[in-house]
């Protein structure tokens, strides 16, 4: 399919230049048998307008061969070179011999540019840009605008050739063409077709302006760009009525409108048609510049080298203008996309620039958009936009984004891109997936922060509402309770001491209620530490009196399980210490589906001391932790083997 639309360009576009090229070879031998220039017969205007229409309206059909817009520049550049061609064909066999059919040539010459000049301001600015009028309401102009173009042709057809003849000589003495005794259309026909066509390009004029009106943004920008173009042209055309050297003006007033519509494709992507365009701007490019330099050699040394060796001059050129004006017009339409090192310097400067790791994404994204001159560029995370760069639209390249073979997000890029374009980007995007993973990362850093922040938070409130609504009113209620037993001391001693054994069995009861409280706090050990750490650094505590062996192999735990896992620790590694008199103690942790703490020592054991498995505050405590978090207990003591303890708490608490 690609080298079908290939073809589609090449044939075509050559066509137009040997077209051109006719005009342009023949144009020194005309010089020398003393046909006026090509400038001031305006066979130069009609040598740019084939091209400056031609190829951008080939490039148009080929990518869509429904656009009227596209098939109407293709007429007109058609019309432009064949007219020119068949012109100095004509002007060549008429002055210099012979040629065959040189009459008919030239009478078609004469009239062929006449439709293809007068619709660029009318019916191509009224169809601009998707081949249909602003709304039905229009008609009358387009009807006004074909009105006049129909007289004016007819018109030139109806004139005898010889009708250019005062702009210098371009005929022979007494030469009188085909169709000599015509005179053209009555002038009242005359006046009402150029009266259409006047109507015509104000309208045409008006419906830009309409247009202008009612479109979002991005159509404004677009047609921006080919009004400025449009009043350009009638500008220059309306200077070149009023000034006698108005010939040259006549020939560069028909680059603007072409110009205007090639930077709206190129810039705002109005027909998609980027990768054709970039090739036909440099050979527009090159080909305006060969026409200059071959009429300044014509001009100046035509007399002295010949039409052959003013051909070879300019054919030298060919080649070094087209590489540099082929690298201009890629760079116009896709930016750095041939240039990877550059890009990556670009690239790596964002990313030194950049600060927050969210405006680093968003440096990223923008810089790539500009590197390749895409209109949208966007970076995924599980399919979540998480930076975006321009106005999206139909998303057609994704690239995933990988950093030490882990997936890490997709780039997207909204257009369409050749091979070389993802080789780039795949050059771009190990840089892309740094900027993402960092931006995960922080992202992370952030969550854990603000869980952190709402832990401790919940923390405090808990507490404010202990020692508040718990402990406080116990404490005031110690305080009248005291003062009342010192106000009994002399008068009732027996009611004094009564009151004071009941404060201090209350006072021994919020001692543990605090206690309590605070050993629901999570140790500062852990939080710093985590687990592993806070248990070896809770061994190192009893040095001198307990010699403890920690062997732990913990991923990330749940807080709960965390605190709970050390509290118990804790208060077997005292139990150990006070009750079973053992000197050495082994702390072991492991977790996968479940967490296991097995705490063994070398002790009397605790029924030595007449006590039994499942007595006592530290024991109840520590079957109540795990019961609470869904666990296992399990006490083996007694036995002469010192104390075993294991708890199983599983990993998903309820």
């Amino acid at each position: 399919m690609a080298d079908r639309t290939a073809w589609r360009v090449i044939v075509p576009v050559t066509v137009l230049v040997l077209l051109v090229a006719m005009a342009l070879i023949v144009e020194p031998r005309l010089r020398h048998i003393g046909v006026t220039g090509i400038v001031e017969r305006f066979d130069a205007f009609r040598c740019v307008a084939g091209l400056a229409f031609g190829v951008p309206g080939v490039l148009v059909v080929a990518q869509r061969p429904a656009s009227r817009v596209g098939w109407l520049m293709v007429v007109v550049g058609a019309a432009q070179a064949m007219g020119v061609a068949l012109g100095a064909y004509g002007l060549l066999g008429i002055n210099d011999g012979g040629l065959p059919g040189d009459d008919w040539a030239m009478w078609v010459s004469n009239w062929v540019w006449v439709p293809a000049y007068l619709a660029v301001p009318t019916v191509l600015l009224l169809l601009f840009p998707d081949g249909r009028l602003p709304s039905p309401r229009w008609r009358p102009a387009l009807a006004a605008a074909v009105a006049g173009i129909a007289v004016a042709t007819l018109d030139w057809i109806l004139q005898p050739v010889t009708l250019m003849g005062e702009v210098g000589r371009m005929y022979p003495p007494g030469y009188k063409g085909v169709f000599a005794h015509l005179t053209g259309v009555p002038p009242a026909v005359r006046v009402a077709g150029t009266v259409c066509s006047l109507i015509a390009v104000m309208a045409a004029l008006a419906s830009l302006v309409v247009r202008y009106r009612r479109s979002d943004e991005q159509m404004r920008r677009r047609l921006q760009w080919v009004v400025a173009g449009a009043l350009l042209t009638v500008s220059m055309l309306g200077l070149a009525l009023m000034v006698p050297w108005g010939a040259p003006i006549v020939a560069l007033a028909c680059v603007p409108l072409p110009a205007g519509v090639a930077v709206a494709v190129v810039a705002h992507r109005l027909w998609d048609l980027d990768l054709l365009l970039s090739r036909a701007l440099a050979f527009s490019a090159v080909s305006v510049l060969l026409l200059a330099g071959y009429a300044l050699i014509a001009f100046t040394l035509g007399g002295v080298l010949g039409a052959g060796a003013s051909a070879v001059l300019v054919a030298l050129a060919v080649h070094p203008l087209y590489l540099r004006a082929g690298a201009a017009a890629n760079r116009l339409v896709y930016g750095d996309r041939d240039d990877p090192a550059r890009a990556l310097r670009r690239l790596g400067a964002r990313l030194s620039d950049a600060g927050a790791p969210g405006d680093l994404l968003e440096r990223m994204a923008a810089e790539v958009g500009r590197v390749l001159r895409v209109p949208y560029v966007a970076v995924e995370e599980q399919g979540t936009v998480v930076a975006s760069w321009g106005a999206r639209g139909a998303v057609a390249e994704r690239v995933p984004l990988h950093h030490r073979g882990h997936d890490v997000g997709t780039l997207v890029v909204g257009e369409r891109l050749r091979p070389r374009d993802r080789a780039l980007l795949a050059e771009l995007a190990p840089h892309v997936a740094v900027a993402v993973h960092a931006h995960h990362l922080g992202a992370d850093l952030e969550r854990s922060h603000a869980r952190l922040l709402a832990a401790r938070q919940e923390e405090r409130d808990r507490l404010r509402y202990e020692l508040h609504d718990g402990v406080g009113p116990t404490l005031a209620a110690l305080a009248l309770q005291m003062d009342r037993g010192r106000r009994l001391v002399d008068t009732d001693p027996g009611k004094a001491k009564e009151i004071m054994d009941d404060l201090s069995a209350r006072i021994r009861a919020t001692v543990g209620n605090i206690r309590a409280i605070v050993n629901d706090l999570p140790p500062p050990p852990l939080d710093d530490l985590g687990l592993a750490g806070a248990l070896a650094e809770l061994g190192k505590g009893f040095a001198g009196h307990l010699a403890v062996e920690v062997e732990a192999d913990l991923p990330d735990l749940p807080a709960p399980i965390e605190l709970a896992t050390y509290r118990i620790a804790a208060e077997a590694l005292t139990n150990a210490a006070r009750h079973a008199k053992a000197s050495h103690c082994t702390v072991r942790v492991r977790a996968r589906d479940t967490l296991e703490l097995h705490i063994d020592d070398d002790g009397v054991g605790l029924s030595s001391l007449g006590s039994t498995p499942g007595q006592g505050v530290g024991l109840t405590s520590m079957r109540r932790r795990s019961e609470e978090l869904g666990g296992t207990f399990e006490l083996r003591s007694g036995d002469g083997t010192g104390t075993h303890l294991t708890i199983r708490l599983p990993l998903a608490t309820p």
